[in-house]
């Protein structure tokens, strides 16, 4: 299996949509004012998935650039 530039942005993508879906039904959540342990947790997850796929997405411009960089 051959992991391209693109699908690896479109895989973090999808992880930052799942995040702010996560984090949009959580804020319903509360502002319902249903706030138990379990909204905590998944603010928490969500921020720490938003946070890996931001990271993916600039490790994967920063790898791309280092390619350009040595080709040029």
């Amino acid at each position: 299996m051959e992991i391209t530039s693109s699908s690896t942005i479109s895989n973090a993508v999808e992880g930052l949509k799942k995040a702010q879906a996560q984090l949009e039904q959580t804020a319903q959540n509360v502002a319902e004012g249903a706030v138990d342990a379990e909204d905590v947790v998944s603010l928490s997850l969500a921020a720490t998935s938003f946070k890996a796929n931001a990271a993916v997405i600039r490790t994967e411009n920063e790898t791309v650039q280092s390619l350009l960089d040595v080709t040029v």
